[in-house]
């Protein structure tokens, strides 16, 4: 099995996506369209990881949006997001291969990061890499430049919560 462990905020919705009523659980539909295009051609299982699924009204707004995934990561809320990914993957023995989409880096170190910009969301460039990863034709992940990083995370600190 393949998995993709899937963050929303700042991948599937973006500081252009419309939102005049300020929701705090909104998705794009382009960027949500892509990522279909991607899990379809991809065949991979995705697990939410994103802070909606401990919310219920995000857990509701991620099947509202009809979000693509079938599994969510365990909340531990002590523990990075790291943690929650491999405690998956150890329970999962059968995941051969995997990615995780989030524009936030922390704490993700080791892990095959695609890292969208959350001013643009995910990027058809994004997908194209995820898909050779998952195929094999790659082990490059796509990690913002240290500098993109460091402004990503503090932005997010004041602009949104962690997700």
């Amino acid at each position: 099995m393949k998995a993709i462990f899937l963050d929303i905020d700042g991948v599937l919705n973006c500081d252009r996506t419309p939102n005049p009523r300020h929701f705090p659980y909104i998705v794009d539909q382009t960027l949500l369209a892509r990522f279909r295009k991607l899990v379809e051609a991809s065949g991979a299982h995705v697990v939410l990881t994103s802070s909606w699924r401990v919310d219920p009204i995000g857990l509701y707004a991620a099947r509202f949006y009809e979000v693509p995934f079938g599994d969510i990561c365990p909340d531990m809320p002590d523990e990075p997001r790291r943690t929650e990914i491999l405690r998956w993957l150890a329970a999962h023995t059968d995941c051969s291969r995997y990615v995780v989409i989030d524009d936030e880096d922390d704490e993700l170190d080791g892990l095959p990061l695609f890292q969208p910009s959350g001013r643009e969301g995910l990027s058809s460039e994004i997908c194209n890499g995820v898909l050779d990863y998952l195929a094999g034709k790659t082990n490059r992940d796509m990690r913002a430049g240290l500098i993109t990083r460091v402004a990503e995370n503090i932005r997010s600190a004041f602009h949104r919560n962690k997700d």
